[in-house]
């Protein structure tokens, strides 16, 4: 792999090798580099036979040989002994690695609870905070505090134990850390990662297929952090910086709108605050489910690129797109490149025309044949826009450019002031589009939202970016 930065995330589907690829890693340098399985299992009971192993590089990565370690949690525990054991081997002026910040960095992970490091069986206290309860045993806790719990300690332990050795620059590889945790667990665990690159000094590389967790590494990291698309059909793996379109769509991704397409539903990109109303209110009526993602227009095909990435290390190919990307009328479409994301254009000019569409009128009590004079009648109240409105008649609905009227049109031709946007969602989303306003979207558009491509009427999902 190329261009790894601090932290990058290994993004990638069940099977793509991210697991092998880490182990594959960690051999190559058993002393500086240390793998944590995906498959964290055991008790939380301190076992003296696993220290000495905890003291040997080699001894401790024969142990996780495989996805699954059956005494992960309590070779973790064995290794706050062999900590305390090294620290004492190190001469008093030489020692930089105090306990107290093994506890004051899992306590900001783990608010609800309090650790102590202390000599003895266990050689710690574990303690929750709201009733005083002492832990001793997974059983006292959910799968994701104990997860988190021997996941955080096997990281900093290892990386205090690195500096008391005189070890510059360690990696830790961490495989699927985001295993049994909540989201919210997931976000304060990024932020916890984040934080042990900077006061160790150390690398990372994290295997996931949590676009949560990508997130929020992402967003707590920013410049330091990339990602990898996994990719076996290609020999060299290269990182891709984490920049602000991943940030943006994996925000998105993270808030669970991902778990649609991911699941058969297609998503749908557009561009603006005015698209993103028009697909916001889409949904609102029931039959059709939109999750739209709204994109700056002069970054569409960037923004395709980097979904695509990220689909193209979750799903499978198909037929069947897993997002659209809506473009206006006049703006180029290219689907060369793309399996997952399929661009599609408006038929007419831009959606502000679909405003002036027989149908969205009817919803307004009028026809284009009496807009029209009223349109005119009331055109002398714009200033400026006063001659454009009065050229109404000349208008071919479809292809005019009413951007810089639109407002006025609203204003004119909707008694109630409702946005025009609005309008146009209600209209689209309340049943299959038909008639001119069907024609103004096209074929295209109408039936990657109602056709037979859709996985389920009620279940489409959509990102815009015109």
């Amino acid at each position: 792999m190329s261009n790894l930065t601090d932290i990058t995330v290994l993004f990638g589907k069940n099977g793509a090798g991210k697991s092998l690829l880490l182990r594959s890693l960690r051999d190559q340098n058993r002393e500086t580099y240390h793998y944590t399985s995906p498959e964290r299992a055991g008790d939380i009971g301190f076992n003296a036979s696993y220290m000495q192993d905890e003291l040997v590089a080699a001894s401790r990565a024969n142990k996780s040989i495989a996805n699954l370690f059956p005494n992960y949690r309590e070779a973790t525990i064995a290794r706050i002994q062999a900590f305390l054991a090294k620290r004492g081997n190190v001469r008093k002026n030489q020692i930089d690695e105090n306990p107290s910040d093994v506890e004051e960095m899992l306590q900001a992970l783990m608010p609800e609870f309090i650790f102590k490091i202390k000599d003895g069986n266990p050689p710690f206290t574990f303690t929750r905070v709201f009733d005083g309860q002492g832990i001793s045993s997974v059983s006292l806790l959910s799968s994701g505090e104990s997860q988190i719990l021997t996941l955080a300690l096997d990281i900093l332990l290892i990386c205090a134990m690195w500096r008391l050795d005189n070890i510059s620059r360690g990696v830790l590889l961490i495989d699927e850390p985001d295993c049994h945790l909540h989201p919210d667990l997931q976000q304060q665990l990024a932020k916890f990662l984040n934080s042990v690159v900077d006061k160790y000094d150390i690398q990372m590389i994290i295997a996931t297929h949590s676009t949560t967790l990508l997130s929020a590494i992402g967003y707590h990291g920013r410049g330091k952090t990339s990602i990898v698309y996994l990719n076996n059909a290609i020999p060299a793996q290269r990182a891709t910086p984490f920049n602000e379109s991943l940030q943006e769509l994996a925000t998105c991704l993270g808030g669970h709108a991902l778990m649609g397409p991911l699941f058969s539903a297609p998503l749908f990109l557009v561009e603006g605050d005015d698209d993103t109303l028009i697909w916001s209110q889409v949904p609102r009526h029931g039959i059709v489910k939109l999750a739209a993602i709204p994109c700056d227009g002069s970054k569409i095909d960037q923004y395709r690129r980097t979904l695509e990435h990220i689909f193209g290390s979750l799903l499978p190919a198909s037929t069947v797109p897993s997002a659209y990307a809506l473009k206006d009328g006049d703006k180029p479409v290219t689907n060369t490149g793309f399996i997952h994301i399929k661009c599609v254009n408006l038929v007419c000019l831009e959606s502000e025309n679909l405003y002036l569409t027989d149908e969205v009128l009817a919803a307004l009590g009028i026809t284009w044949e009496d807009a029209k004079i009223k349109i005119k009648s009331q055109s002398s109240k714009y200033g400026k826009k006063s001659k454009r409105l009065s050229e109404v008649d000349s208008w071919d609905r479809k292809s005019e450019d009413i951007k810089d009227v639109i407002k006025e049109l609203a204003a004119i031709l909707d008694e109630k002031h409702v946005h025009w946007a609005i309008r146009v969602g209600k209209c689209i989303g309340e049943k299959r589009p038909s008639g001119q306003l069907a024609e103004f979207l096209g074929d295209n558009l109408v039936d990657a939202l109602w056709g037979e491509n859709s996985v389920e009427v009620n279940q489409v999902n959509f990102l815009a970016v015109s």
